[in-house]
């Protein structure tokens, strides 16, 4: 270095700071940072300056000189060369971070968070149990039959298999595997072989997960490594070796050690010997060639057979090396296992329904487990779903439906072969047992629910809910109110035509017996199933209703019906269709407005379990909550999905009205049940209500039973409910409704309904007439009224009524006919409004129609021949005698009746010896309507002269 014109020095020390080098350059020896920086800088300048000295003057020729390789040689290997690639490579590593960053957050957004390993997006069995969880109702599986399990329940054997074949350093990466991605993408390039996915368990877990085991593109090998490592940092390696077993697909439907341990070799996932172990663990490769129920000797339903058993077999062996080098298996463990003939020890797959306990029930809480959740959410699996279902019960109604079907067939000449039964808990609305058929394995209409699915005309099973609307919207109405049983006209029902009979083309509205006694009360009208007043208090329900055909009263009992039946999934789950369709095929587009035919369950459809739900409505006094067939769902982590909780409910009918409806058809008295078949009342002191149901085209018979307790419908018909039974429907359902409500309730404590607090007892209108076939008369005088009662303005409610007919006395009635009874105006409590004004009758059922003023009388004549006395008798307009009234002929003295005999020829004579003396007698004969006519005679009989007496000789 220059030393600036100053004379050279020696080399060594000047001055405390400073030092003379041998060249002459004197350096600094003690520099602050700012001298060394500028040394620095200095000394960078002059190599720069010595390096462009030797470079062309040009800019591209110097720049042509650097590429030089000797150049560049020089330049990487010298200090400048070495400081610059440092800076090159830290700037690289913080783009290549900040690329990494970026590309992970462009990745990561649209990612799920993996916040379980419970594979729900792959699917899974659903297991149904009864309501104490123990007992296993049917495990339902679709496109994936998948049952988790904890990971204590898995054999050690097919964890360590699973490893040995899939990841064997599992336990040392961290989600994947860079050396198995290498090779993998290697082997795919230079198609050295099939297509490696050089798949971790972690990131197998990921795929199956996510439903992604088909798309191999780049990106989502991304995104699949991103949430592998992600899974590492959020489970432990059990958890995720567990998520794998719980989700690996083992051939056909079979996805999770459990369901394929179960249906192959019929044991649980935690028992599998090594042999099974390590055949289990060979089939995630290629289920289809791997799985023995890819052969048609294992599997009924395989069309083909795919299975190759020496390539199963020879990679299980595989597996059984692979473990014994890793030290999990002992060499005679594996010896050992290779000897097992294991696919002998495969069970034939089962079908889908194979197990399977009270099907009907399961497949309706099935149903609504899809109503609830959706069946894309349904088919995700891996719940536990304890339904409402008592076993106890539900073993009583399949027992009651089983032995009846013999008698339903012998009674209907093998017709009736279907059957239904549904009960639920009235307190809660649990469906507590159901039987939706007579044979669920009947191949043409075994799987037919028609407790559930298929809907059902309730026929006059439904009236409760018409008296129950017609009591609520009324102010005037009550159990002892009188609607009038005659055939007129109504809406819907001309009457122009009363043929009697559905094939005899009347239109006017029939009873089941076509017998119409005039005024009955609500409470005999219930109890009797008499159709005309039914539809009468359908047609009533809105006071003054002035709507075309009376459907304003009509869609007023439909919708509140609807409501009782509380469905959450349908609210309107009592609708009709069109004339003329067939049921079994109706769509949305038949549905009509509904008509008066309604109100007596005809023309109208429904389901079963709807109908129970409306009636245990009735029963908790008007209050509806839903019904339900699910208690409780957890998922495979043992989490709760939902919980069943006693629901609040919603007051559709006042307690009133639905308390006496209930009262009603409790009472025996009034039902036309025959007194052998009426469980009115029972011996442990519960009531029932009774209703029975008969479609009027005779293809339907239901009953239906309720108390403070339970609620129970039943129902039989023909599979294809188009065909009529022709016989008495109640000795087809009372079996069944009958046997299944006293075998629940035979050791409960009874406990009834209480009244509200607002009802009445007033005075009622007393049938004398015999109504129905077991109903017993008079009925009561006094009966139950709503708390908001009206009764009409006090009036004559006595009537002298004509015992013959049963109506209102005329002066034509003679004197032995007319009998005067309290409450037999019938006036006094109708509430019909068809029957009115003029047209009212003031009785029973009208005016005195037997007797008129021209009839003759029958005539009698009496004549004496000492002591024998002879009446001789002839019929007037009316025959002697009848089944009701004899004729009779009495022989009176001083009024008194001494001698009475039956006539019932016309004429007949009739003897009787007078007694001694002198008398008058009178002969009165009686016919068959109570005309009486009468003779007199006066007789004198001498008593006969005494036997001579003689005497001894």
């Amino acid at each position: 270095m220059k030393n600036n014109g100053r004379k050279s020095r020696k080399p060594g020390s000047v001055g405390k700071n400073y030092f003379v080098t041998k060249s002459g350059n004197t350096i600094k020896l003690h520099r602050s940072l700012t001298d060394r920086l500028k040394a620095k800088k200095d000394g960078k300048s002059r190599r720069k300056a010595a390096s462009l000295s030797t470079l062309p003057k040009g800019r591209i020729k110097r720049n042509l000189a650097r590429l030089q390789p000797k150049r560049l040689y020089h330049y990487w290997f010298s200090r400048d060369g070495a400081v610059m690639a440092l800076k090159i490579l830290g700037i690289g590593m913080v783009a290549g971070f900040l690329i990494l960053v970026g590309l992970f957050a462009y990745f990561r957004k649209d990612l799920p968070n993996l916040k379980d390993l419970s594979g729900n997006n792959l699917g899974g069995s659903i297991r149904y149990y009864d309501r104490t969880g123990e007992t296993l109702l049917w495990e339902d599986y679709a496109a994936v039959k998948r049952t988790p399990v904890k990971e204590e329940q898995i054999s050690q054997y097919m964890k360590d298999a699973t490893i040995a074949i899939e990841d064997k350093d599992f336990f040392k990466h961290g989600g994947f595997d860079v050396r198995g991605i290498a090779r993998a993408a290697v082997n795919d390039v230079v198609g050295s072989g099939g297509r490696q996915g050089g798949s971790t368990i972690t990131q197998q877990v990921v795929k199956l997960n996510q439903n992604w085991t088909k798309d191999r593109t780049i990106t989502r090998k991304v995104k699949e490594l991103i949430l592998a490592v992600e899974l590492e940092r959020e489970y432990s390696k059990n958890e995720i070796l567990t998520g794998y077993l719980n989700m690996a697909p083992y051939g056909g439907v079979e996805y999770g050690v459990e369901s394929a341990a179960r249906d192959y070799f019929g044991v649980s996932a935690k028992d599998l010997t090594l042999a099974q172990a390590a055949v289990l663990s060979s089939i995630p490769k290629a289920p289809t060639t791997y799985s023995p129920f890819s052969d048609p000797r294992f599997n009924p339903g395989a069309t083909a057979n795919l299975f190759d058993e020496e390539a199963l077999m020879g990679r299980a062996h595989y597996i059984i090396d692979q473990m014994e080098n890793q030290g999990k298996i002992t060499k005679a463990q594996a010896e050992e296992a290779k000897k097992v003939d294991v696919v002998a020890q495969v069970k034939q797959l089962q079908p889908l329904y194979n197990g399977i306990k009270s099907p009907y029930f399961v497949l309706a809480a099935k149903q609504e487990l899809n109503q609830k959740y959706g069946e894309a959410t349904t088919k995700r699996g891996g719940w536990k779903v304890v339904t409402t279902l008592d076993m106890t019960l539900q073993n009583k109604a399949e027992e009651v439906v089983a032995k009846n079907a013999p008698n339903a067939k012998r009674l209907t000449g093998g017709v009736a072969d279907a059957a239904a039964l549904v009960a639920e808990d009235v307190e809660t609305g649990q469906i507590v047992s159901l039987v939706g058929g007579t044979d669920f394995n009947n191949p043409e209409y075994g799987k037919i629910n028609y407790a559930a699915s298929a809907l059902i005309p309730p026929g006059s099973s439904f009236k409760p809910y018409d008296y129950a609307v017609f009591i609520d919207n009324n102010t005037n109405v009550g159990a002892g109110s009188v609607l009038y049983d005659t055939q007129a006209p109504l809406p819907g029902y001309p009457c122009t035509n009363k043929a009697l009979g559905i094939r005899a083309n009347g239109n006017c509205l029939q009873d089941y017996d076509f017998k119409y006694p005039g005024p009955v009360t609500l409470r005999y009208a219930l109890g009797g199933s008499r159709n005309v007043p039914a539809v009468k208090a359908m047609l009533s329900a809105v006071p003054n209703d002035t709507s075309d055909g009376k459907v304003d009263s009509i869609n007023k009992v439909i919708s509140t019906a609807s409501a009782m039946m509380a469905n959450p999934y349908n609210s309107k789950p009592y609708q009709c269709y069109q004339t003329g369709v067939d049921i079994n095929v109706a769509t949305p587009a038949d549905v009509t407005q509904c008509y008066g035919a309604s109100a007596i369950g005809d023309g109208a459809f429904l389901h079963l379990d709807d109908h129970v739900n409306g009636l245990a409505t009735m029963s908790r006094l008007g209050n509806a909550i839903p019904r339900t067939y699910i208690l409780k769902i957890t998922d495979s982590a043992g989490k709760t999905v939902s919980e069943w909780a006693q629901p609040k409910g919603k007051q559709v009918i006042k307690p009133d009205s639905a308390y006496i409806v209930n009262d009603m058809a409790a009472d025996p008295n009034a039902s036309y049940l025959p007194a052998s078949y009426k469980f009115q009342n029972q011996r442990n002191g519960w009531k029932f209500a009774v209703k029975t149901g008969t479609t009027n085209n005779g293809y339907d018979g239901l009953m239906a039973s309720w108390s403070a307790k339970y609620a129970v419908v039943t129902w039989v018909g023909n599979h294809t409910r188009n065909k009529e039974l022709k016989t008495a429907m109640e000795y087809l359902t009372q079996p069944l409704a009958r046997g299944w409500m006293e075998a629940a309730h035979a050791n409960l404590p009874a406990k009834n309904w209480v009244a509200p607090a607002g009802i009445k007892t007033a005075p009622a209108f007393v049938i004398r007439t015999h109504i129905g076939i077991g109903s017993v008369e008079p009925s009561r005088a006094t009966d139950l009224y709503p708390s908001w009662y009206q009764a009409k303005a006090a009036g004559n409610t006595n009537q002298t009524i004509d015992k013959v007919s049963n109506k209102t006395a005329t002066s034509c009635t003679p004197e032995a006919a007319k009998d005067n009874q309290s409450n037999a105006n019938a006036n006094s409590f109708s509430v019909d409004i068809f029957v009115t004004g003029s047209n009212q009758p003031g009785s029973a059922s009208g005016n005195d129609d037997v007797h008129n003023c021209s009839d003759i009388r029958p005539s009698i004549t009496v004549t004496a021949t000492g002591c024998n006395i002879v009446a001789t008798v002839s019929q007037g307009t009316h025959p002697l005698s009848s089944d009701r009234f004899k004729g009779t002929v009495n022989f009176l003295i001083g009024g008194q009746s001494v001698s009475s005999a039956e006539v019932s020829n016309s004429p007949s004579s009739v003897s009787f010896t007078a007694p001694i003396g002198t008398t008058s007698i009178t002969a009165k004969v009686t016919d068959s309507v109570l005309y009486d006519a009468s003779s007199e005679v006066a007789v004198t009989c001498a008593a006969a002269a005494p036997p001579p007496v003689v005497e001894d000789p």
